[in-house]
């Protein structure tokens, strides 16, 4: 009896391992399924990216995940696609329609971002204009063209503040300009800056960064509620080393990324520390940064690369 009673307890286990085993083998496929095809869609959307952005120059992103772009030696032009669709990209605005020559120059997207409401704001450069787009590009609307009665020599990127503040940059005169649409001001943030080109403003609103490449420095502005101009302070001095930084943008946690232009590199700051956090490869010019739904875009030289930061 004893005997017995022992069998029954050994194959009671056993029968216990055994679909113990068969519930393993059942579940763990599915984890394996999901990752592979999470990779296959990376790898689609890879393709995608190098196969339509190939040759873009500038890129933003709006809130529902359109990317609006421009390609080199076709900067007149801004077309748009959907990255989660893998659409087929389509001319979102034609510049020439729009704008006329000055000085026998053509209009030229140079920066671009899209505002809460979905609007296209441009930093046209040809002709020196503060741009913005409505989502169905039916209406144009001129923000600002110039200030104290003197026309914008060239503009260059552009960042959206808090409320109804605007912010562009002009190389050529070396202001980080600062603009109210629905007040019609226009006003100077600072106009003792060299060659400023990127900027953006940090996450909570109260900072805009510039990079002026010439300088060799990333400088930062306190930005005030009074309307008037402000000092700046210099976060990374890249003057011994002659790099130039170029691209800039602020992740999700509130780090500073900036794009080091044909040095092919892009360097994330603490900007609160004032330190340098980490460095990597760009893998080819880093001239313009954009962060978007946990990753950072790269463009510039061969078109558009992505990096995962969350």
């Amino acid at each position: 009896m004893k005997h017995k009673l022992l069998l029954q307890a050994k194959l009671s286990v056993l029968c216990l391992h055994f679909f113990a085993g068969c519930v393993f083998v059942s579940k763990n496929p599915k984890q394996p399924q999901e990752h592979v095809l999470q990779k296959q869609r990376e790898r689609k959307l890879k393709q995608y990216i190098n196969s339509h952005l190939s040759k873009a120059a500038n890129i933003a992103f709006s809130q529902n995940g359109l990317v609006y772009f421009t390609e080199l030696g076709a900067e007149e032009t801004v077309k748009k696609m959907r990255l989660d669709l893998f659409s087929e990209p389509e001319i979102f605005a034609s510049l020439p329609e729009w704008i006329s020559p000055v000085d026998n120059t053509e209009p030229r997207a140079e920066g671009l971002r899209v505002d809460d409401q979905g609007r296209v704001l441009i930093a046209e450069s040809g002709t020196g204009k503060l741009l913005r787009m409505t989502p169905d590009a039916r209406k144009l609307e001129v923000l600002a063209d110039s200030y104290d009665g003197y026309r914008f020599t060239t503009v260059k990127d552009l960042a959206i503040g808090q409320g109804d503040d605007l912010f562009v940059s002009s190389p050529f005169s070396a202001t980080v300009y600062r603009i109210r649409p629905k007040e019609g001001f226009v006003g100077i943030l600072n106009d003792d800056l060299v060659r400023v080109e990127g900027i953006c403003i940090s996450p909570d609103g109260k900072r805009l960064v510039a990079a002026e490449p010439d300088a060799s420095r990333v400088v930062v502005f306190d930005i005030p509620e009074d309307l008037i101009p402000v000092e700046s302070w210099t976060l990374v001095d890249f003057s011994p080393t002659g790099l130039e930084p170029k691209g800039l943008a602020f992740d999700n946690n509130g780090l500073l990324h900036v794009g080091l232009g044909g040095n092919q590199e892009v360097r994330v700051f603490d900007l609160e520390e004032g330190r340098q956090l980490e460095v990597f490869d760009s893998g080819d010019d880093a001239n313009v940064l954009r962060y978007f739904e946990d990753y950072l875009y790269v463009a510039g030289g061969k078109g558009v690369r992505r990096f995962p930061f969350k």
